[in-house]
């Protein structure tokens, strides 16, 4: 059954796309149902990091179901990309475990995502000039800045997929993992993540995004002014009795 599935290891949230026959594109709900759990992590306050990853070790997805676009019934949903681009938008880090086929849509989806693990056998696929579509969802803007332009272009102009390793070589890919292990290893990123200050997590993805959109003045104002409010407030004080106890802080995100 075509769907998407979470579960929650501590403060991380993981989301699986789970639609194997094809690849887990998405077809019927799934595309809202998806959107629908990433706006309940972002407002679970016990969710500190999410992973997204795909059943199985072939896809992470394909994207959209090529047969409902087709039919129109993808455009009758008035969802377009909004739930492949919301984790861009969301307080909490959102890591893609990329194991296998990653085209499309799919793309899009890890493009928004903060970090990407990816399995050797993944590739990326942007097949948007071979559809006969303009690829959107930030790879003409945003995909540019995550390897060099002349490679972005490349995968965008030929629609030839990149493997793993090359993804990996660009820096899109942060981490490498063995066939069936992308999961594994994004976990391993997540707890580390998940380990640190809830609010300061949550500052520094805002703020780099501002600088990504506004600028390296419009970053450094930023950093003048939040840094001044986040260390008084409790995660910086729990932070730092910790550090002088000789003890694991206990981050509760509070002011």
């Amino acid at each position: 059954m075509p769907e998407i599935t979470a579960q929650t290891e501590g403060a991380i949230r993981i989301l699986t796309i789970s639609n194997e026959p094809k690849r887990n594109a998405f077809e019927g709900t799934m595309a809202a149902d998806f959107l629908g759990h990433l706006n309940d992590a972002d407002g679970d306050a016990a969710v500190r990091v999410v992973v997204v990853t795909g059943a199985g070790d072939i896809a992470f997805s394909s994207g959209h179901d090529l047969n409902e676009i087709a039919s129109g019934a993808h455009a009758a949903t008035n969802l377009g990309e909004a739930p492949f681009l919301r984790p861009r938008d969301m307080t909490k880090p959102v890591i893609a475990a990329v194991n296998g086929h990653c085209y499309a849509a799919a793309l899009i989806l890890a493009l928004s995502c903060d970090l990407r693990v990816a399995s050797v056998n993944a590739t990326f696929g942007s097949p948007g000039a071979r559809l006969g579509m303009l690829p959107e969802g930030g790879q003409i803007g945003r995909l540019p800045r995550l390897m060099s332009s002349a490679r972005a272009l490349e995968l965008m102009l030929t629609a030839n997929p990149l493997p793993a390793d090359e993804a990996y070589r660009t820096g899109f890919v942060n981490r490498l993992a063995g066939q069936g292990e992308a999961l594994q290893e994004a976990l391993v990123l997540a707890r580390a993540i998940a380990k640190n200050a809830p609010s300061v997590v949550a500052a520094i993805k805002a703020g780099v995004i501002l600088g990504e959109r506004e600028g390296i003045d419009a970053a450094g104002a930023y950093e003048a002014t939040v840094a001044r409010r986040l260390e008084k407030a409790a995660d910086a004080r729990e932070g730092v009795s910790a550090f002088l106890e000789k003890r694991a802080p206990v981050f509760r995100g509070g002011a």
